[in-house]
């Protein structure tokens, strides 16, 4: 059969996105300080940025810039308020950066924060119409621009509902930043969404953050996590200055993970590898790799299981619609064709290894079946040669066959690559929902599901997709038609849960009966045996013994095929899942979508049900990734 068509799939673009929350009201004596410290930042940033670009890894691993080398593209997210947000726009600007500005409420409603400063701050002086035109010349500056949700309110809760706004507008700089800035003076916050929060939050969601005092003297501060916050690390000799970590966490985050060992233990494992390098980069190999053939001998296990389970469509493929369009936002259009490459992959190297696995069993079965025949057939007496011979071949032909099976298996690493791809698609179909509420999945959290050395690179990949990727422009999307995404995102995922539980069960019952009617079988071919035997009838006796044997290797095959598909395991973890995505799908359907910034609690909600659905993964991910195929 021809190879399936696959597109070239794109390298991701050497991104860095900043962040910017900080004070309005600015000391005067202050004033200089903070602008030529935020100067130095952004300079240490493009200098560690251009080193980095120029590293050979580095270099391999992204999309070359404007086809003149690569280039890095570093922006800055900013909803350009008065003070800090503005001082920190100008400098990025300065220094060739992007800016993006998301803004609490829409354009209008916003503009009327503008009021200038006269007389109410130690700030140079700005009057209401400098400040507005600052902002809109800024604005005019914007690769990108994005209107929350927000509103102002009406009567005594005004302040309540605006505070709820700036803290919506705060958070998602830090969501969708890699380092925030703060202009903080260390004290707590006055209001909701004020500075102490924002960086709070950014420390709490495993965001550094670089710390610049809004009122004392003093060289910026690194903050790591909380703890840094409560408790900061005492300031030794041999400690790195704020400098050098950010040198090294640059390094970390954009440098792609080292090359892995392949572990090769049995001989069969030294004859896979004999033609292949004893390092890889996982990252280099899924840009480089060549589409697999589609071939009907990998269809073996959905043959199987829709046998056994009905057609419900592969239990144990990872949910994906059945006829996927493609969206048109720029934002969902970009994860979803990363989406559909990965998902395109994982299923083929999914369907090689389950195939293999399941043709590996049954010619296991076939060589203890016809082994036993040719030896009942080599010792019946004044028989031909010719049955016991071809017994022979066939038991030949079938340990030959598991040997190959496996040997490809561990050659193209059907098993490793059908799950870390796996992972992948799956985390950019969770981020094409998030992303076009004007949400992002935490890469903390993706780094914790990527915990092992093999899967370090799905992490690190996402994360350089996730930098590297649009930002939502114009409105937050629609709460009618955000809910519906969401909707049909639950909707999706329930169907499939109750596909694959009922599936599951189905299968499990059929191999389980299968299992247990042919061991009957061989219990009563036993005692045939015994009875022929000790009647002193030496044909029957043979004949029932070889027939008990095969039986004997049916029935273990329907119990390793029961094992390996872990049926009722799934079952019970697709039954948990239903359970949960009611109860998720009934608190989205509850939400009030008239009210303000309702954009926030669908987003809210899709966090918690991506994360659910990734713990999911993680729960089958885990499952399945010790059942390699092994000859013995």
């Amino acid at each position: 059969m021809p190879e399936r068509e696959d597109s070239r799939v794109a390298r991701p673009s050497l991104a860095l996105r900043l962040g910017i929350t900080g004070a309005r009201k600015l000391h005067a004596d202050q004033f200089v300080r903070i602008r030529s410290q935020l100067k130095d930042v952004f300079r240490l940033v493009r200098a560690e940025m251009e080193r980095l670009s120029s590293l050979k890894e580095v270099a391999v691993a992204y999309a070359p810039g404007n086809g003149a080398g690569l280039l890095p593209r570093i922006s800055l997210i900013t909803p350009l308020a008065l003070g800090a947000d503005r001082l920190a726009a100008r400098a990025a600007l300065a220094q060739g950066f992007e800016i993006y500005v998301p803004m609490p409420f829409p354009q209008a409603a916003y503009e009327e924060d503008f009021t200038g400063n006269m007389g109410d701050t130690d700030a140079p002086p700005i009057p209401a119409e400098e400040d507005l035109h600052e902002f809109r010349q800024l604005l005019s500056l914007a690769s990108g621009k994005l209107e929350l949700d927000g509103c102002r309110g009406s009567g005594p809760d005004d302040s309540h509902s605006a505070g709820r706004a700036y803290e919506a507008v705060g958070r998602f700089v830090v969501r969708h930043c890699d380092l925030l800035l703060a202009v903080w003076d260390g004290k707590p916050s006055n209001g909701r969404g004020g500075t102490a929060e924002i960086v709070h939050y950014a420390a709490s969601a495993g965001v550094p953050v670089w710390w610049i005092h809004a009122q004392q003297p003093g060289e910026p501060e690194w903050l790591a996590d909380v703890q840094d916050m409560q408790d900061p690390a005492p300031i030794v000799p041999e400690s790195l200055s704020t400098s050098q970590k950010l040198h090294t966490y640059l390094a970390r985050l954009v440098t792609p993970p080292a090359t892995v060992s392949r572990h090769r233990a049995s001989w069969l494992d030294h004859l896979a590898s004999w033609f292949e390098e004893k390092e890889i980069s996982p990252v280099d190999a899924y840009f480089t790799e060549k589409p697999l053939t589609s071939r009907l001998i990998w269809k073996t296990y959905s043959v199987v299981m829709n046998w056994s389970g009905g057609k419900a469509g592969d239990m144990l493929a990872a949910p994906a619609p059945a006829t996927p369009a493609i969206p048109v936002s720029p934002v969902a259009g970009y994860w979803f064709s990363r989406y559909a490459i990965a998902d395109g992959r994982a299923n083929d190297y999914a369907e090689r290894y389950r195939s293999g696995y399941l043709l590996t069993i049954l010619s296991t079965m076939t060589v203890l079946a016809s082994g036993a025949c040719a030896l009942g057939l080599g010792v019946w007496p004044a028989r031909s040669t010719f049955w016991p011979d071809l017994m022979g071949f066939i038991e030949m032909g079938a340990l030959f066959l598991i040997i190959a099976l496996v040997l490809l298996s561990i050659h193209y690493e059907w098993h490793r690559k059908s799950i870390e791809y796996r992972l992948l698609a799956e985390l950019f179909r969770k981020e094409e929902t998030l992303a076009t509420l004007g949400w992002a999945l935490s890469v903390e959290k993706v780094q914790q599901l990527a915990d092992s050395e093999e899967l370090s690179w799905v992490g690190w990949l996402f994360a350089a997709m996730q930098r590297g990727g649009p930002l939502p422009e114009g409105s937050i999307v629609l709460p009618d038609s955000g809910r519906a995404i969401l909707l049909n995102l639950l909707d999706e995922q329930l169907s499939y849960h109750r596909r694959r539980e009922r599936k599951a069960l189905n299968a499990s019952r059929t191999f389980e009966g299968l299992g247990s009617i042919t061991f009957a079988a061989v219990l009563i071919f036993v005692t045939l045996k015994l009875a022929a035997q000790f009647s002193k009838h030496p044909d029957p006796t043979i004949g029932f013994g070889v027939v008990s044997t095969v039986l004997a290797g049916v029935s273990a095959a329907f119990v390793a095929i029961r094992g390996y598909a872990e049926l009722p395991l799934l079952a019970e973890q697709s039954h948990h899942m239903i359970s949960e995505l009611r109860n998720a799908r009934m608190r989205v359907s509850r939400l009030d979508i008239s009210r303000p910034l309702v954009s926030q609690d669908l987003g809210a909600q899709a966090a918690v049900v991506a994360t659910l659905m990734l713990q999911d993964l993680d729960g089958w991910e885990r499952l399945f990734r010790g059942k390699l195929m092994e000859a013995s």
